[in-house]
């Protein structure tokens, strides 16, 4: 019996070994590629929250040249903006934002306009609420909503319409959690994006 039991034991340990030598294995080979599609996403995201079009054509190694060319990356006061100058000669900025939320972090873009009064577009990088309900922040109507809007000068920039504030956006109904938390999320980055690039009211 003891004989038996040592075997289980060391089977176990040999398989164990096997196994995450597999996986370190597959986690070095794909890691790259992991890289390259976040970059692409942080790309894309970026160029979506800005309102730039590209061909739904074009190849990834051409939007990832195109984007070099047009976007600048800078730091402000230890705050990471990316510049992008319209060719009326306006420079737009778009900020990256990462915080918690229901079920987890959230990572994403928001872009305002020169004179940090106005968002231009919004983008989420990264979620892990619950599809069909908090996860429909990455759905289009919830995104477009911010497209464009007015940031209040006095209390929140952004606000959910409700019976007492008319706001600029409607929550996700059934995701009251998800909806607060990515409105504080999104106010928070833009007081500190104003207070860093002296915007602040």
């Amino acid at each position: 019996m003891k004989d038996k039991a040592w075997f289980n034991v060391v089977f176990m340990l040999i398989c164990t070994a096997i196994l995450t030598g597999i996986l370190s294995g597959v986690y070095v080979y794909s890691r790259p590629l992991i890289q390259a599609n976040t970059r692409l996403r942080e790309i894309k995201a970026q160029l979506y929250a800005l309102n730039i079009e590209v061909p739904a054509d074009m190849s990834s190694t051409e939007l990832a040249a195109y984007y070099e060319q047009i976007i600048e990356e800078k730091n402000v006061n230890g705050l990471t903006a990316y510049e992008y100058k319209t060719d009326d000669g306006r420079t737009q900025y778009a900020f990256p934002f990462e915080g918690a939320a229901l079920w987890g972090d959230i990572s994403g873009i928001i872009a305002l306009d020169q004179d940090l009064k106005t968002v231009l577009g919004l983008d989420f990088i990264s979620q892990n609420e619950t599809p069909g309900l908090g996860g429909r922040i990455e759905e289009d109507w919830f995104k477009e909503q911010f497209r464009g809007i007015s940031l209040y000068e006095e209390g929140d920039p952004v606000r959910y319409a409700t019976v007492s504030d008319e706001g600029q956006i409607d929550a996700i109904t059934g995701a009251t959690s998800t909806s607060n938390a990515v409105l504080g999320l999104i106010n928070e980055t833009i007081k500190d994006i104003k207070s860093k690039m002296g915007g602040g009211n």
